[in-house]
């Protein structure tokens, strides 16, 4: 009966820390000062590149991977234990350095969404200005050269 009593602990212990989750994006764009891009520095990071967001807790995690290509298409893919959701959008950057997207899903609600970008170490802070923010006004995505091999 103890033993039961101490996994019962440590399973509500690992329950209340999976809430408290710090990203590794997170961390590095919280430790390091952030700096606004120029269009064509958001263009340079970018282009053929993934963005990386992982999320959620212990039994309810997601990893959401983002490749932009140079004719202005996004491919989107978000993997969680129930499977994988693969969504394509397209992208621009204005002549004011906002990034805008639009996902040809229910992501951002079909809508066109823009945002300010700046870098802090590896990662990159997109920060919501207008249309639709996709359910957040801040995200930070850990940046990795090149794409996925299974993208």
């Amino acid at each position: 009966m103890a033993g039961r009593a101490v996994i019962a602990v440590i399973l509500l212990a690992s329950l209340d820390l999976a809430g408290c989750q710090t990203t590794r994006e997170t961390q590095t764009s919280e430790t390091s000062t952030p700096q606004r891009l120029s269009a064509a520095e958001i263009e340079d990071a970018l282009v053929g590149n993934t963005l990386v967001r992982r999320g959620g807790g212990w039994f309810s995690s997601w990893e959401y991977n983002g490749l932009h290509s140079a004719d202005g298409s996004i491919l989107g893919r978000v993997t969680t234990a129930g499977g994988e959701e693969r969504v394509t959008g397209d992208w621009d950057v204005t002549g004011d350095d906002l990034y805008c997207r639009t996902w040809s899903n229910h992501w951002g609600g079909g809508k066109r969404g823009c945002f300010r970008v700046s870098r802090a170490g590896d990662s990159l802070i997109f920060e919501h200005v207008s249309g639709s923010s996709g359910g957040a006004e801040r995200y930070a995505y850990h940046w990795r050269a090149g794409k996925p091999e299974d993208m």
